[in-house]
């Protein structure tokens, strides 16, 4: 079973520091080319595959964004609640059973919200579980989400 758009939603605020720091490593690459005496294509070719790798986070930044603003208040607000950390500044009752019956439901209007603008299970995986973070973090969703379904 998959959960790519769990994996999406959680890493949304990785996203940003992700990219400050491949910033800051192919600034680096690009000053230290100097000390490097491989030959200059291949520098480039790996500061190239840095630049797109960036490039990438940004374009599921702004996709993520794109998918939350389709979905209701309500469904945004739980999928940020839960997901993304942000507290409401209103009573809300996070402990009754409508709740994550709510949490159910939001996810999959999300995952909706995200396929309504290109962004699939295959394409998620071919383009993001490349990168070592998406990688883990797929795997750690996989992980959470099958001992929540064992049947005894």
């Amino acid at each position: 079973m998959s959960y790519y758009e769990k994996t999406i939603i959680a890493s949304y605020n990785a996203l940003m520091p992700l990219c400050t720091q491949l910033e800051t490593v192919i600034k680096q690459k690009a000053k230290n080319s100097y000390y490097n005496y491989s030959p200059c294509y291949n520098q480039a070719n790996e500061i190239l595959k840095l630049v797109e790798v960036r490039l990438d986070l940004l374009e599921l930044k702004s996709l993520i964004d794109e998918a939350l603003s389709k979905l209701s208040f309500e469904d945004s607000f739980l999928i940020k609640y839960k997901y993304l950390g942000v507290k409401p500044d209103f009573e809300f009752d996070h402990t009754s059973r409508n709740y994550f019956r709510k949490q159910v439901k939001a996810i999959e209007k999300f995952k909706k919200a995200l396929v309504s603008i290109g962004v699939t299970e295959e394409w998620f995986t071919k383009r993001y579980l490349g990168i070592a973070y998406f990688k883990c973090l797929d795997k750690k969703i996989k992980n959470e989400e099958g001992k929540k379904h064992v049947i005894y």
